[in-house]
């Protein structure tokens, strides 16, 4: 008979499952064939094309990790964006295996084909760590223990802590299957050294403005030029360096807009109208929902709004401006004001009319539930 310890290092083995084998280096990791069993965390094998936006302007080669490493710097540690990105998700607590896939930006802005792999070569390096069962435990909703602690014959009551505590010692390597308790990584010290040390990273990844690579419209404004811009040594400064380049990028198409305008005025000066009217007509939003969001004075803003389509509505394109009014609307609890502006968006662009639709219905939804409410 196993004594206790056997049991758990037992589980804690099957829970590593992949940890098993030969280490591979990142040049060997991140190009490796998918195992069949991992294949439904990843799209088909031809969704990973060599380049994307194939015939468009935003059409670019994939720069593979190999090739990536020719170009960028690494860090002190040896790590390279895509690696450090890679610690950023881990500390997630959703790798390996996330429930709805690999996201494709893996491959097609980092060059990974097989993330999996590159995950087991931090892990060697020493960067992440596989959690523990009693990791995976936790991470299960409430009702999702009490259903297990149930299927033992077990006492169900209690808080989560407690409920957790309970199952720990009566869970099996079967249980683990059935309930799809995936031992997550979590960053070893030397991990959250490393993404503190590069915060850059998983900034310039997320950035509303980064640009695609070596584009004719500007300067690289994504993490492989803030990379390059930072070089190698301390990235302390990085945020004041980023904010600087963001700025430059700003005015430069600030500058490009202006001289375009300048010369369609000339050539075009009705097209020229039109143009500078939705540019006046958006900054004009921008600034108003920016006090907006300083000041929370809803009346006003609505104010603002209302002007807007009494003076023929909006200029330009853009589902998200065009229902602005009726969100503001709906938090005022306006619901007739919100149902005739949706009937006039709705006549005059067809193309929001199924979105106009459902807004309708969500009111119809929420003016019932008023009338319950005060029937109550």
């Amino acid at each position: 008979m196993k004594s206790e310890g056997e049991e758990f290092m037992g589980l804690f083995n099957f829970f590593k499952g992949s940890g098993k084998g030969k280490s591979l280096s990142p040049d060997q990791a991140w190009n490796k064939p998918v195992a069949k069993e991992d294949k439904k965390f990843y799209q088909p094998d031809s969704y990973y094309t060599r380049a994307s936006y194939e015939g468009t302007m935003m059409g670019k080669r994939v720069v593979t990790y190999p090739e990536r490493k020719k170009t960028a710097i690494s860090s002190d540690r040896g790590l390279y964006p895509s690696e450090i990105l890679l610690l950023e998700y881990c500390n997630k607590g959703i790798y390996p295996n996330p429930e709805n896939g690999y996201p494709g930006f893996w491959w097609f802005e980092y060059g990974i084909r097989n993330v999996g792999v590159m995950l087991k070569t931090l892990e060697d390096r020493g960067f992440i760590i596989l959690g523990s069962h009693e990791d995976s435990v936790n991470s299960l909703k409430v009702n999702e223990i009490k259903e297990l602690l149930k299927s033992k014959g077990l006492n169900t009551t209690g808080k989560k802590l407690e409920l957790v505590e309970r199952i720990i010692g009566n869970i099996t390597p079967n249980d683990v299957q059935i309930y799809g308790l995936q031992a997550k990584y979590r960053l070893t010290n030397l991990g959250q050294q490393e993404i503190r040390d590069n915060a850059y990273v998983a900034y310039m990844h997320n950035h509303k403005k980064k640009t695609i690579e070596n584009n004719s419209f500007g300067p690289n404004f994504n993490v492989w030029g803030i990379n390059n811009k930072l070089g190698s040594g301390d990235k302390s400064n990085w945020k004041n360096i980023v904010d600087r380049l963001e700025k430059e990028m700003d005015d430069e198409s600030r500058n490009r807009n202006i001289e375009f305008m300048k010369n369609l005025e000339k050539s075009d000066p009705e097209m020229h109208k039109i143009l500078d009217g939705q540019d006046k007509q958006l900054e004009a939003i921008k600034v108003a929902r920016e006090n907006y969001e300083q000041d929370n004075n809803l009346e006003r803003y609505i104010i603002f709004w209302e002007e807007i389509w009494n003076n023929g509505g909006l200029k330009f394109e853009g589902s998200k401006w065009h229902f602005e009014l009726p969100d503001l609307y709906i938090k005022s609890k306006d619901y007739d004001s919100a149902l005739r502006l949706l009937k006039r968006i709705k006549n005059t662009k067809p193309n929001y009319s199924e979105k106009s639709d459902k807004y309708s219905d969500r009111i119809k939804k929420l003016i019932e539930k008023e009338i319950n409410k005060k029937n109550m």
